[in-house]
């Protein structure tokens, strides 16, 4: 078609290195660039969507946005050879084995070609061809080692080689070497970086220089983007570095980091690469090969790097009735009245996304491999999912691996701030997991008892430490013991009770007062060596049928019992006493470490788990009052209206946020996490109506539940090693088992619970 108005008018700015592009995957749905329709980027904010049927979410944005022009990108292979595998030991860029077919089209125009593309469209269009992809961008970041500067580049001494010529740049000085290449940033010599072991990369020609030479720093040439940033290395230190003054070293040699785009992969991104070439069995322990299947809710998920904990969890969270009720067949309509203009950026938009690839079967596709035979999926990549899930947060927006039963509390409380937003939260899909607890403390002096219920999505289970005969192994421990050892009473010295105006020794037990629907459990099998969590291999024989948790049941307060009165102090100490998680409070003390410092810790991080309380507790170790309780009542202060203004938009209402924001010295983030928490807290003035209450609703009296799925851990620790998951769908005699190892799933005739780190319990309604 001729050069429409839409283009000749077209205001557009290429993207920078810090520009999110999505340009691999449709940000609505899972199809790709592999596709033979490719993916239409937005040429105005980068979208990326797909362009035909059965969603066209491509032309779906441009008629909401009013965005016209996007770059079709379709990635097809150069020939028929297959790259070889990257091994764990190189880090090596291979040859491109593909390239891009693209093309400009108007859907201003129907979703016409342009023929003839003016330069202020090509510029852009290069612009979106050398980025990269938004998924990857925030993987590569976070993958990025912690480069810091060394005194060798602040000591850098710079005198031009007489030799030198920016002309001179795109080949090695002494070979004919064009890619990785390495320049001196005391004289300015090119050369080719590390040979590899098996003969491929460079010549070594870089480090020859600086053998013979002494110039220790250099940068890699075609990593250097406008906003001044490279790969830089230091061959004295002989490590990755920080070049803080990189333009102006680059500027002695008349080249300007302004004028620079970058054409190589950095050493973050064929790290990344390298890890997502890693590859896991699909044996039983016996060493029998499972099957694979593919289908609606038997969707594989890709690796991303250490995300097998994201994987092995929202598979069993999504294998329930709610969430694939709530999100798969919902999409579109959410899609079409969703105010966000990038749905990557839009958490329901990303939970949508997600329930439709995992649900719909469109993407569970058994690959044929190079034997004729049917192989695993290529699986979904959650990469947008996890970005908009883990955004803000220091750990899961990390490639580290991370503690599946902490993401699981992440994930939940996540959906749940989202969902407020539609309905007041009335849809939220993570309903089925809370319960309250009845926490019963008795004075045995008195005997006068005080009941508190409070709300909670998870339960986290002790297990006995018993070795068997032999000495080598652990004896086993059943489930029910576990509830059990959760359930004993525990003594608490210095106890001042209210009644008796003394310190006393009392006792304490929690037992559950409601039941949910599903029930999410840990199971603390390790304990901390040297401040690392290291798994114990205590097997917990779980039944495959029915349990029964009514022996576990709270009764509240009973007609012969006298409750204990409350002080005035003690009303005003919990009235302003921000809620904690007490599982997190109790992994800190089991490391060694003061009560006053674990509770003062997992405030200030805002309940984000054990490891990030952790790192706060160092970081704080001089702190004057370290040691000091926070006993005092917080003041009374003016709150920011921003922040009042954006917890009401959740649904909360003003007074509750005011308070919250004053009792949490306005942080934002606190006063969101006691908003969550206390919603569903009970005093224990209402403690006695809780059975009553629970006997209304019948179903959370139901105490009858089964294993329904469970995520098991491989490895030494639960910050290393791999997860995997097994869920089971169906019920009764129609029920199967699947193993679901990141993309790869099989049917699983056998399940085995006995060594898994999370289960879930569905009730039997």
């Amino acid at each position: 078609m001729p050069v429409c108005d839409h283009v000749r008018n077209a205001q557009l700015r290429a993207p920078s290195s810090l520009t999110p592009v999505y340009k691999e995957e449709c940000t609505q749905c899972f199809d790709d660039h592999d596709m033979d329709a490719g993916i239409d980027v937005c040429l105005t904010c980068f979208n990326g969507g797909c362009p035909e049927s059965p969603h066209c979410h491509a032309h779906e944005h441009a008629m909401k946005t009013g965005h016209h022009l996007t770059l079709n990108m379709r990635r097809v292979s150069k020939d028929d050879e297959r790259p070889a595998k990257l091994t764990k030991l190189e880090i090596k860029e291979e040859k491109d084995e593909t390239v891009y077919q693209t093309f400009v089209r108007c859907w201003g125009c129907s979703g016409a070609k342009v023929e003839m593309v003016p330069e202020n469209v090509q510029h852009v269009v290069q612009g979106v061809m050398h980025a990269v992809e938004a998924s990857k961008g925030g993987e590569i970041k976070a993958w990025s080692e912690e480069v810091k500067p060394c005194k060798h580049f602040d000591s850098l001494e710079q005198q031009v080689g007489s030799e030198f010529s920016q002309d001179k740049l795109h080949q090695c000085s002494m070979c004919d070497k064009r890619e990785n290449l390495w320049m001196c940033l005391s004289c300015g010599h090119a050369g080719c970086g590390r040979r590899q072991y098996d003969g491929s990369g460079g010549n070594n020609h870089a480090i020859d220089h600086f053998e013979q030479t002494g110039h220790s720093v250099s940068v890699k040439l075609g990593t250097i983007t406008p906003e001044g940033t490279a790969d830089a290395y230091c061959y004295t230190c002989d490590d990755n570095k920080m070049d803080p003054h990189l333009a102006q070293h680059l500027q002695t040699f008349g080249i300007s980091v302004l004028a620079q785009q970058k054409t190589e992969k950095s050493i973050a991104e064929l790290q990344l690469e390298q890890n997502l070439a890693l590859d896991f069995s699909m044996t039983t322990a016996d060493g029998t090969q499972l099957q694979p299947v593919a289908g609606p809710g038997l969707t594989g998920m890709r690796n991303l790097g250490n995300s097998c904990y994201l994987a092995s969890i929202v598979q069993c969270v999504f294998g329930t009735d709610r969430f694939r009720d709530r999100y798969f067949p919902t999409a579109s309509n959410h899609f079409l009245s969703c105010p966000q203009q990038l749905p990557a950026q839009c958490m329901l938009c990303q939970l949508h996304k997600l329930a439709y690839g995992l649900w719909s079967g469109r993407y569970a596709i058994l690959q044929t491999g190079e034997d004729g035979n049917l192989g695993p999926q290529k699986g979904i990549s959650p990469a947008h999912f996890k970005a908009a899930v883990a955004r803000d947060h220091p750990e899961f927006s990390s490639m580290r691996q991370q503690d599946a039963f902490e993401f699981l509390q992440h994930l939940t409380k996540q959906v749940a701030i989202a969902e407020r937003t539609v309905e007041g939260g009335s849809q939220d899909p993570t309903s089925i997991f809370n319960f309250t607890t009845e926490e019963r403390l008795q004075c045995t002096k008195c005997n006068g008892v005080r009941y508190k219920t409070q709300a909670a999505n998870s339960l986290s289970l002790p297990v006995a430490k018993r070795m068997a005969e032999d000495g080598k192994a652990f004896e086993p421990i059943s489930i029910d013991e576990c509830f059990r050892l959760m359930a004993a009473e525990e003594s608490v010295e210095g106890y001042r009770c209210p009644a008796c105006n003394e310190s006393t020794t009392a006792v304490k037990s929690t037992r559950f007062a409601t039941f949910p629907k599903v029930l999410a459990v840990q199971v603390r099998r390790f304990e901390f060596v040297n401040w690392v969590p290291q798994k114990l291999d205590i097997p917990v024989q779980v039944p495959l049928t029915a349990i029964d948790l009514a022996s576990f049941h709270g009764s509240g307060l009973q007609p012969d019992e006298v409750p204990l009165p409350e002080s005035p102090e003690e009303a005003v100490a919990e009235s302003n006493e921000q809620p904690v998680d007490e599982e997190v409070v109790a992994q800190l003390e089991s490391m060694g470490f003061p009560r006053v410092r674990c509770v003062k810790a997992v405030k200030q991080t805002g309940n984000s788990g054990a490891e990030v309380a952790m790192n706060w507790i160092f970081a704080h170790m001089d702190d004057p009052d370290i040691d000091v309780p926070d006993s005092q009542p917080a003041q009374t202060s003016a709150v920011d209206p921003a922040a009042v203004e954006q917890l009401m938009a959740m649904g909360f209402p003003q007074d509750r946020v005011e308070t919250a924001l004053q009792l949490c010295d306005g942080d934002a983030n606190r006063a969101l996490d006691r908003l969550l928490s206390t919603e569903g807290d009970v005093t224990e003035a209402a403690a006695a109506a809780s059975s009553d209450a629970a006997a209304k609703d019948e179903s959370q009296s139901r105490s009858q539940y089964e294993l329904t799925g469970f995520v098991l851990h491989k490895g030494t620790s639960v910050h290393c090693g791999h997860y995997v998951a097994t869920v089971r769908q169906g019920m009764g005699r129609d029920a199967s088992w699947f193993f679901f190892n990141d993309a790869k799933v099989a049917a699983q005739p056998d399940p085995q619970p006995e060594q898994a780190y999370v289960y879930f319990f569905t009730r039997c309604d």
